[in-house]
């Protein structure tokens, strides 16, 4: 298995907590190979956690300083999983999704990268865990973007 995380350049302490707790229940047993950038805050997180769980990593590296540039990290860093059986994305996003920012070839993350990298993730055909740093009511789905949301499900037709 095969994971890629993305998140805040910035992280709270309380917010490194929470994200400690996720890694305990839900990330650190998967017998996994991880990716992630080369950013601060969550990318940090995930390269100190690495070395402690004594996980494969692969780390991603900006090779330029205009936004593009990391942009572009994260693109390749879904690239190079999206050629691989059963990628993941574990995203975790400190505020809800830009209206601009929808999955593309080329997404627009109205200035969040890690929704930029959640949609360009979404069209490559990652699956997606997301573990959000904002305020939510427990089973609201409300702040997920329309192509984020489950499928509709299918009705059965009536011939009659």
């Amino acid at each position: 298995m095969e994971i890629a995380f993305t998140g805040p350049r910035h992280l709270t302490k309380e917010q490194e907590k929470e994200i400690y707790k996720n890694f305990v229940h839900f990330i650190a047993n998967h017998d996994a190979n991880w990716h992630v950038g080369d950013a601060p805050g969550l990318d940090n997180f995930v390269r100190r956690a690495a070395g402690y769980y004594q996980k494969h990593l692969t780390v991603y590296e900006v090779q330029g300083t205009e936004r593009w540039h990391f942009a572009e990290r994260s693109m390749r860093m879904v690239d190079t999983l999206a050629k691989i059986d059963n990628p993941w994305l574990y995203a975790f996003p400190n505020k809800p999704c830009p209206n601009v920012c929808f999955p593309s070839r080329n997404p627009n993350g109205g200035g969040s990268g890690t929704w930029l990298t959640i949609a360009y993730a979404k069209y490559r055909g990652l699956q997606i865990s997301l573990f959000p740093q904002f305020e939510t009511e427990f089973g609201d789905k409300s702040w997920l973007p329309e192509w984020m949301r489950a499928e509709p499900q299918s009705k059965q037709l009536s011939l009659f």
